[in-house]
């Protein structure tokens, strides 16, 4: 029953992604490519899914010791626990708020990463190419306009 269960899940979210991008074909492509773009990644996502899910109900009914490819449950660390996530998020909404979003980001992810044990090789890597994407997706591509951070008002 879970399987059935499962499959029509799949089908549900499968026919929403496309009815959204259905809808958001004839809109203009600044507003819709969003939509299209991952809608049409949902639709390839799903349709993969719905597939092994069909294959899976109609493979053998005997079930087989597999990999489990599930992740350990995550155990609060210490005494902070989920406090230390959310002064992260917290810090991250700070920093965007005072020195602006394309700043933040790649200032957010060399820190997070430096914190967490990469070395100065790989935490500038991973800030420079989360700072290359925001770049190229938001100021070239889509002309974003930011809000001026508060540091620019107090200059």
């Amino acid at each position: 029953m879970l399987r059935i269960e499962k499959s029509l899940f799949t089908l549900l979210i499968l026919l929403l992604l496309s009815w959204a991008v259905y809808i958001a074909k004839d809109w203009p492509l600044r507003a819709s490519i969003i939509i299209l773009v991952l809608g049409s990644v949902g639709i390839v996502l799903s349709l993969v899914q719905l597939i092994s899910d069909l294959i899976s109900r109609t493979a053998s009914a005997e079930e087989s010791e597999g990999i489990a490819f599930d992740a350990p449950a995550l155990k609060p660390e210490g005494r902070w626990g989920n406090l230390e996530i959310w002064g992260w998020i917290l810090g991250l909404y700070v920093a965007i708020h005072v020195i602006g979003f394309p700043a933040a980001v790649p200032l957010f992810v060399l820190a997070y990463a430096k914190v967490y044990g990469a070395g100065w090789g790989v935490s500038l890597i991973l800030a420079a190419l989360g700072g290359g994407f925001l770049y190229g997706i938001f100021e070239r591509l889509l002309h974003v306009p930011w809000p001026a951070p508060l540091l620019w008002s107090l200059i």
